[in-house]
């Protein structure tokens, strides 16, 4: 399901946001007119690695820098990759309609699966109205989220979802894909608890470095021996 993750504070997200408002916004990347005309609504600034771009590029580096050096993403994502970061901006009656992300993104030179998405909200929840996370699962269960500034959340990404209209101020957000070393969820569940279990018994000092935490850390090794993907 939907992980969340207080990653910046709200002054960090102020001075982004700050910056991005001295920026060039551009209408969201789609597949043509009718896809951007029918499901999506908004404006963006993506990475590009030019001149132009350069401050939002600096930002953008800077925020993946802190995703994927973050314990807790490497303790839950175990995350092999990330690609297609980019601000995205939703003014008034801004949307993104429900649609399902890309299996594989990135350039001709270098494409990742897409295990994870990942939103950042950069903007304060009562600035605007609407523009709720609304993600729809196979199994039927429905999950709206809209977060305080700072948090990111994570989901799967083939989970249908949608970005809800906003009917009043801006919603921005910083949004990208991960590709897990493991790409069954079930999977990154099972490590993710062996691996907070070794970690709390090192930080007992009845525990740590006991037979209980040596056969746990072998059974966590072992686990990754073999459920890691390492393809190139």
């Amino acid at each position: 399901m939907l992980s969340k993750y207080p990653l910046l504070t709200p002054e960090e997200c102020d001075a982004i946001v700050a910056q991005l408002d001295r920026l060039q916004w551009a209408q969201g990347l789609a597949p043509g007119a009718l896809y951007r005309e029918k499901v999506k609504g908004n404006k963006e600034i993506a990475l590009q690695m030019s001149d132009d771009t350069r401050v939002a590029d600096e930002i953008m580096r800077q925020i993946s820098n802190r995703v994927m050096e973050s314990k807790f993403v490497r303790q839950r994502m175990f995350p092999k990759s990330m690609v297609n970061p980019r601000f995205n901006l939703y003014e008034e009656g801004g949307f993104y309609g429900k649609h399902a992300d890309s299996g594989f993104m990135g350039g001709s030179q270098r494409q990742i699966r897409t295990d994870i998405s990942m939103t950042l909200f950069l903007t304060d929840p009562d600035s605007y109205e609407g523009g709720e996370l609304d993600m729809d699962y196979a199994s039927g269960a429905r999950q709206k989220v809209k977060e305080p500034r700072g948090t990111m959340v994570f989901y799967p990404s083939g989970v249908m979802h949608q970005v809800l209209p906003v009917t009043r101020g801006r919603r921005i957000a910083f949004v990208a894909w991960i590709e897990s070393h493991i790409q069954n969820p079930q999977m990154r569940d099972v490590l993710t608890e062996i691996t907070t279990l070794c970690d709390d018994m090192m930080a007992d000092p009845n525990l740590a470095l006991g037979d209980f935490h040596t056969r746990a850390q072998n059974v966590k090794h072992n686990l990754f021996r073999m459920w890691w993907r390492n393809e190139s």
